[in-house]
């Protein structure tokens, strides 16, 4: 199956991330990270997820959000709440990132009910927003994203 590339660095950074639920190490990750400007919730991750942050940059996941195995994340992503002014609606379900889905630098992703899912193999170009799901292996661009090709699906 596809593995999207992983640097010492990336797996490094995963760990950091994953590591803010240590009890006492923890909070100083978090601190660490956010300074650099990243905010990833450790929840947003299962043990052994592979997620690549490529580039230095902000990167902010809301808190219910699910990310797969090799997802690709460039700097000044943001996945996040479309309406935090108001009290969350009782119908939102937070964020999927499914596995090796790539979100190019300064994507936004948001919504305000459901669950957004990004497919599986899915690309959401540079500078788009994306309101709306999307299907597995596809191409995603624009302000609001529009699907504008599929992806050919990697061999075994």
């Amino acid at each position: 199956m596809y593995r999207t590339p992983q640097g010492p660095l990336d797996r490094i950074f995963c760990a950091a991330v994953q590591g803010q639920r240590r009890p006492i190490i923890g909070p100083v990750l978090r601190q660490l990270l956010k300074a650099r400007g990243t905010d990833i919730p450790p929840a947003t991750l299962a043990p052994g997820t592979d997620l690549v942050v490529r580039h230095i940059g902000h990167v902010v996941v809301h808190v219910k959000t699910r990310i797969g195995h090799g997802v690709v994340l460039h700097q000044g992503v943001t996945v996040g709440r479309s309406d935090i002014w108001r009290k969350e609606h009782p119908s939102f379900g937070g964020f999927v990132l499914e596995d090796h889905a790539i979100l190019g630098a300064n994507a936004v992703v948001t919504s305000g009910r459901g669950v957004l899912t990004v497919g599986e193999g899915t690309v959401v170009g540079a500078n788009s927003v994306l309101t709306v799901s999307t299907g597995k292996w596809e191409i995603w661009a624009g302000a609001p994203a529009r699907k504008v090709g599929e992806r050919e699906r990697p061999s075994s």
